[in-house]
């Protein structure tokens, strides 16, 4: 089965695990974990003193469940603000896992609290590319090839020397990037 906010694709099976170890926790105790975790992606680390605290008089090991519990929040939580996913969704598919009611509502209540500053968050650690800054092109008759040269941010310059073939096979790979960025664009939802 497919879920919205694991990027419409099947659940990992240890959050199906920890789903189980999730529900043995109080609601009011899972929100306030799941409030712990959300300040640690939006802050890290996470505060392990605070969630030690909630999970002291739990019947589970503090050491092992505790854990695996955290990364399973961590999950569900990013997922969901990764792949903007609609929280009625998320309280839906939660309790399509196996999750409770409340607890699924109370994910989804601290998810709803923190996700611009989650998104903002996971934005900021993205993979950014440096912007080209110049771009020119030589001929050199004597030699029959194409210098390249790139100018990137931080003042780096890189050279390429390319046959005229290699040139034109650049341009229309660039060309065909650009339309299926310009489609993506348009319409984000449609891979």
């Amino acid at each position: 089965m497919r879920f919205k906010f694991c990027g419409d694709a099947d659940c990992p099976d240890w959050v199906l695990v920890e789903i189980n170890t999730l529900s043995s926790l109080s609601s009011v105790k899972l929100k306030l974990l799941s409030q712990v975790v959300a300040n640690g992606i939006v802050n890290p680390p996470i505060d392990m003193a605070k969630a030690e605290k909630l999970f002291a008089d739990s019947k589970l090991d503090l050491d092992v469940d505790l854990k695996a519990c955290i990364a399973c929040l961590s999950f569900i939580i990013t997922s969901t603000v990764r792949y903007n996913c609609d929280r009625n969704m998320l309280h839906s598919e939660l309790q399509q896992l196996g999750l409770p009611r409340e607890h699924s509502t109370s994910i989804k209540r601290v998810t709803d609290d923190n996700y611009t500053e989650i998104a903002a968050k996971l934005e900021a650690n993205s993979l950014k590319v440096n912007p080209l800054e110049k771009c020119s092109i030589k001929h050199d008759k004597d030699t029959n090839c194409f210098e390249v040269s790139l100018e990137i941010g931080n003042d780096q310059i890189s050279n390429v020397l390319m046959t005229p073939f290699t040139l034109d096979v650049l341009l229309e790979n660039l060309k065909s990037v650009r339309s299926t960025m310009k489609e993506l664009h348009d319409n984000p939802y449609v891979l």
